[in-house]
């Protein structure tokens, strides 16, 4: 069997490998490299929607710790109306949980090189150089799973969609605390004139209680890291919380972008090195459905002992988080674009969505199957009410916001 380096340890890496080894691939022929030390620090809300607590069950049961919600919220300056999934959503602390999955690759006998950090990928002839500071390795195939700003997609010039940005710190209420089995999604940064939306998550840290992750995501990556801070510490302020971190951190997010290349002869990428949902930042769950497909395509290929993988992108757009990711991404455009006020009110507004929404029987990100009834009943109440201007909404923050900071 040909050797397989997989670049990057996280859910779409482990993904990948444990997949791999469902299909009967030998763990000898993976090898799994990581430039950090699990666990390790991982900055994300931690939230999994339901789809992607079902795709975790499946592939290694339910990791111990964690907490869970029943339901979403979606709010902003227009209203608010809940959101309820088809079950619970899973809760993690991202270091704890990658750490579990990276473990059930290295007790499935997989080599798991960690504090290992690859350089680069170069081509050779029927395979490829893997380079890490001290040494080489030459692999037959090369799987990228490392993130936005990924080596192997850089090595090879395969770039996918934009990146954005995100910042997000630990909270603690100041009096009395949310619910905590609500994920609160809030999109009054529009209103800011920041194209992206702030969450409040309970943080479920190992020993500890109380705690709470709020951010905010600039989903174009056009607001400066600056302004971003700034509105969280004042977004958690007027929601009543104190900030527990020393600062606000920030890390890059790449959007899954269905024109963006992902294979070349011997190489693929996966997870957040393809791109994660363009509307909401969510990875883990299209990381583990990314990872499945990558696995099967990469398994096909291996068995038929060729090297290029026919149609590896359309492939995965005709799957069901393909399609669900392509949904999200014309969303995201409308939302973050330059109607994005009237969007908004369109979205706050829209009857038949907040229907579906409140039913229990949907699943976040699969609305797309859902396309011409929603489009309908949207016509309908244009017809009755004229189309929603695209005039700003009233700010949240007013003067504290220095949207102009360098």
């Amino acid at each position: 069997m040909a050797s397989v380096a997989i670049v990057g340890g996280g859910p779409a890496g482990s993904s990948v490998a444990l997949h791999l080894l469902r299909q009967g691939v030998d763990p000898a022929d993976l090898v799994v490299f990581d430039k950090a030390k699990f666990p390790r620090p991982k900055l994300c809300g931690g939230a999994l929607t339901w789809r992607g607590t079902r795709a975790l069950e499946e592939l290694i049961g339910r990791p111990a710790g964690g907490g869970r919600t029943i339901s979403l919220e979606f709010r902003c300056a227009l209203g608010r109306f809940p959101v309820r999934e088809r079950g619970e959503q899973w809760l993690y602390d991202r270091a704890a949980l990658d750490d579990q999955l990276l473990r059930a690759v290295i007790g499935a006998g997989v080599e798991v090189r960690q504090e290992t950090a690859v350089t680069s990928v170069e081509g050779l002839d029927g395979g490829w150089r893997v380079r890490w500071r001290g040494g080489t390795q030459r692999f037959d195939w090369v799987v990228g799973a490392d993130g936005a700003r990924g080596v192997v997609g850089r090595s090879v010039e395969l770039h996918g969609g934009f990146v954005g940005r995100l910042v997000e710190a630990v909270y603690t209420p100041v009096d009395e605390a949310p619910d905590d089995s609500v994920l609160y999604f809030d999109f009054d940064p529009i209103g800011d004139g920041i194209p992206g939306y702030a969450w409040i998550f309970p943080y479920p840290k190992p020993g500890e209680r109380g705690l709470w992750k709020l951010g905010i995501m600039d989903g174009r990556g056009v607001t400066t890291g600056r302004v971003l801070r700034q509105w969280t510490d004042a977004f958690a302020e007027r929601n009543g919380f104190r900030r527990l971190d020393a600062k606000i951190a920030g890390w890059p997010e790449r959007y899954f972008d269905p024109r963006a290349r992902a294979h070349l002869p011997g190489l693929i990428l996966t997870g957040e090195a393809w791109g994660v949902d363009p509307l909401l930042g969510e990875g883990i769950a299209p990381a583990l459905e990314m990872g499945r497909y990558a696995a099967a395509q990469l398994k096909r290929a291996l068995d038929q002992g060729v090297r290029r993988i026919e149609a590896y992108e359309a492939g995965f757009r005709a799957t069901e988080e393909g399609k669900n990711l392509v949904f999200q991404g014309r969303l995201a455009k409308l939302l973050y674009g330059k109607g994005s006020h009237r969007w908004l009110r369109v979205l706050f507004g829209h009857e038949y969505m907040k229907e579906l929404a409140a039913q229990g029987t949907q699943a976040y990100g699969r609305l797309q199957q859902h396309t011409w009834k929603l489009a309908g009943s949207y016509l309908r109440q244009v017809l009755r009410g004229g189309i929603p201007p695209n005039r700003p909404i009233p700010s949240t923050m007013g003067p504290q916001l220095e949207t102009s900071a360098p």
